[in-house]
């Protein structure tokens, strides 16, 4: 048998290799850096669950959908990202939805008298960069080298976000959007002080395209992206709409070569050789792994329970972590749970925030190794 199968790797070396190579290049690039025009505002509604969307903007600004009722309507629709955007941008009500919201502000007389105040400083960042769509795994990613340089000093506060929306959704019970959001990716890195110039690169990976339900193979048009910076300038506390451009992304060649073609049928066949060891492992993490959920305490104040049940393998909690603005009233210690047991942890918070509670917990479970689970808790947040 080993000998069949290092016979079969000699024989789809090439093709491998050809697969690879193609995999390195880009299938088709963007380039961006021309912002919108001052005037131009960025508005997001987050639609009602029969889809009813917002009518008070004006039709020269941008807007993109946001779907929430995928859980309540069993759709094909993505709502991970508008329930995490609905929390940044304190919008608790779900009921109250259709809500649009223009840069960042539930008014959009609010929303036009900030911009009037920060107008005259424009432009305050220049960026410039490509959209490079790349295979991989079946789907794609997107990688994004950027140069960004801020004009003038920016709060610590200040975050880009880009957004890929589609002009034109339809989900499998035949329900429509228009400009619907598949996946959000806000970006921190990068300087914050005048004439300092960031050159880096960012992703839109392959497993959050995937889990979002977006195939450019299948369903190639009417894609873009959208880049909002949000933040202040250095001294100042009103939240401003910094840059705003909108492109739409390029996800087929010009030049479309032979070879392309075959790097489906390599991927396949790779599969075929390798799932076999996929079967089996996957067998023993499902008897392996533990299961671990979380809820806010009844009655301790900032209190989160954090409920592990083991399985058929001993496991080690070696840390956890929160991501912040959150932080924890005192460090975490490691401990064991045995097989077969559900164990509950009690984790105090100093102060409860207004935005999801995400925990890293690092395990270690025997014959399976190391392990970093996340778990995501709405705010308790009143």
């Amino acid at each position: 048998m080993q000998r069949v199968i290092f016979v079969i790797a000699l024989l789809l070396l090439p093709a491998m290799i050809t697969a690879s190579a193609n995999q390195n290049e880009a299938i088709a690039s963007t380039a961006f850096g021309d912002p919108e025009s001052s005037s131009v505002s960025f508005n997001e509604c987050f639609v009602g669950i029969d889809t009813g969307g917002c009518d008070d903007y004006s039709s020269d600004d941008i807007l993109l959908n946001w779907w929430s009722w995928s859980d309540e309507t069993n759709s094909d629709w993505p709502d991970d990202d508008a329930k995490a955007r609905a929390g940044e941008l304190l919008l608790d009500d779900a009921g109250s939805f259709p809500t649009l919201v223009t840069n960042e502000v539930n008014s959009s007389e609010q929303a036009q008298s900030n911009r009037q105040a920060i107008i005259a400083e424009l432009p305050i960042v220049t960026l410039s960069g490509e959209l490079n769509l790349y295979s991989e795994l079946g789907g794609h990613r997107i990688e994004i080298p950027v140069s960004m340089t801020p004009l003038k000093n920016l709060s610590d506060s200040t975050i880009m976000y880009m957004f890929l929306s589609k002009a034109y959704s339809v989900d499998h019970h035949n329900r429509e959007l228009l400009n619907l959001v598949y996946e959000m990716k806000p970006e921190i890195g990068f300087s914050n002080q005048a004439n300092n110039t960031t050159t880096t690169t960012w992703e839109l990976a392959e497993t959050h395209l995937s889990a979002a339900g977006v195939d450019f193979s299948q369903d190639p048009y009417g894609w873009s992206v959208t880049f909002a910076m949000f933040g202040s300038l250095e001294g100042e506390t009103t939240n401003q709409l910094l840059y705003l451009e909108q492109v739409k992304l390029k996800t087929q060649s010009d030049n479309i070569d032979y070879d392309q073609f075959l790097v489906p049928i390599f991927a396949i066949i790779f599969c075929v050789i390798i799932i076999a060891t996929i079967l089996a492992n996957m067998h023993k993490e499902e008897h392996g792994m533990p299961v671990i959920g979380g809820y806010w305490h009844r009655t301790k104040t900032d209190c989160l329970v954090v409920e592990f049940t083991t399985k058929q393998r001993r496991t080690e909690i070696k840390s956890l972590e929160v991501d912040k603005p959150w932080k924890l009233s005192s460090r975490f210690k490691s401990r064991f749970i045995e097989p077969n047991k559900s164990v509950e942890i009690e984790l105090r918070f100093k102060q409860s925030e207004s935005s999801e509670c995400r925990l890293h917990i690092k395990l270690e479970v025997d014959e399976l190794g190391v392990w970093t689970q996340f778990l995501a808790i709405a705010s308790n947040h009143d």
